[in-house]
């Protein structure tokens, strides 16, 4: 039986089929050339580490807000969603996981501590390329 699984992890290889990829994402801001913020996000499957590398303020406020996929856009999907989005700050250095992204996100991230910034950029989180099969 296992000679069959190993075969089939093969044929399934060749073919380009690995499981879930993964994607990284930094965001980063300046002054005068100094950083005043820098973020970094790597996203898996429906999880990702968000990590706080450096910030002027010493913190990172982060805002994570579902959207529309294409589909659902090209039905006149209303935009990404302000009532069900989650918020949460990270010390410089520190890092989090957050786990049951939507298939389509933005992630905004600031260093101010008044909240969140406007460097906001829209991500998807991977699925499996079995997903559907």
């Amino acid at each position: 039986m296992h000679y069959l699984i190993a075969l089939i992890w093969l044929v399934l290889s060749l073919a380009g089929v690995e499981g879930y990829g993964s994607q990284s994402h930094a965001t980063r801001a300046s002054v005068n050339g100094v950083d005043v913020l820098y973020s970094r996000t790597r996203i898996v499957a429906d999880i990702a580490d968000i990590t706080c590398v450096r910030s002027a303020s010493g913190r990172c406020h982060y805002r994570l807000l579902a959207c529309p996929t294409p589909a659902a856009q090209a039905a006149k999907a209303p935009a990404c969603e302000q009532a069900g989005a989650r918020q949460f700050v990270l010390a410089s250095g520190a890092s989090r996981d957050v786990a049951g992204l939507p298939a389509r996100f933005m992630l905004c991230v600031g260093a101010g501590d008044g909240g969140v910034g406007a460097e906001c950029n829209m991500l998807s989180a991977s699925r499996s390329p079995l997903a559907g099969w």
